[in-house]
């Protein structure tokens, strides 16, 4: 499942359910539920973090390595790791701002819970 569309359907599931203000729903088990999704998404997250770390660190071996020998190859291989490094930045960036929003609609929930 692609992961945007994964945090889609659960962010508007979310709020659908904080938004119908109906007693029978069960603020505590939607809770459960969530904290649930938002430790898979941390557990993402933390992944994707690595991955973006590793590819940065070749990327600046691949820049030392051309500063020393610049063949054509070495160039490719500096630009596309460039490329992948903005891209996977682009991705967690994304990540990282779904997980702070989940965690703002988790203060929602706590106060329908409270009052």
């Amino acid at each position: 499942m692609n992961i945007k569309k994964y945090i889609k359907e659960h962010n508007d599931f979310i709020k659908e359910q904080i938004n119908l203000n109906s007693d029978k729903i069960n603020f505590i088990e939607l809770k459960k539920i969530h904290q649930q999704k938002i430790e898979y998404m941390q557990h993402e997250r933390i992944v994707h973090l690595l991955v973006t770390l590793f590819f940065g660190l070749y990327l600046l071996i691949s820049i030392g390595f051309v500063a020393f020998k610049s063949t054509f190859e070495l160039m490719f291989l500096v630009a596309l790791l460039f490329v992948l490094v903005i891209a996977y930045v682009i991705h967690y960036f994304f990540l990282e701002n779904s997980i702070q929003n989940w965690y703002r609609l988790m203060d929602e929930i706590d106060k329908k819970i409270k009052g």
